[in-house]
């Protein structure tokens, strides 16, 4: 579906956080060389172990269609919702902004997910959203909708 690969700034985007991620190791080659007291092992790998993640986590927000359902990535939790389960795809005000936001409801249990896909042209500001134009945006929650057929 969309993911941040499909943006113009792609190559840019994966190289500085490749960059960023290895200068997160930083912290662990100096306690491997010896010029970190090992007490603080546990802080320096609990540091880098969350760098990492939320570090590659916010590359990969996004939403991606499969055979077997959608998957709505955020920063910190990820969502799986199998087709037979996905109700509807709909857009509706974003959470405390004044934006459109695409919406994902669900079946058993009924629930409505936010995506991370915000329609362009609101003044709201907030990172770790996918903008898209107003074509792209209708173009997304169509193939959200469409029909499927079990597999």
């Amino acid at each position: 579906m969309y993911q941040r690969d499909q943006d113009k700034w792609y190559p840019l985007i994966y190289l500085v956080t490749a960059v960023m991620s290895v200068g997160g190791l930083f912290p662990l080659w100096g306690f491997a060389m010896g010029e970190v007291d090992p007490v603080f092992a546990p802080v320096i790998v609990l540091f880098v172990l969350i760098w990492e993640i939320l570090i590659w986590r916010i590359v990969l927000v996004g939403v991606y269609v499969g055979d077997a359902g959608v998957k709505i990535r955020m920063v910190l939790r990820s969502h799986v919702v199998p087709w037979p389960r996905l109700a509807r795809a709909w857009a509706g005000q974003a959470a405390h902004y004044d934006a459109w936001q695409i919406w994902i409801s669900t079946r058993d249990p009924e629930r409505d997910l936010q995506t991370p896909i915000w329609r362009k042209g609101s003044r709201a500001r907030h990172k770790n959203r996918i903008l898209l134009s107003p074509h792209e945006f209708g173009a997304v929650l169509d193939e959200l909708n469409r029909p499927r057929t079990p597999k």
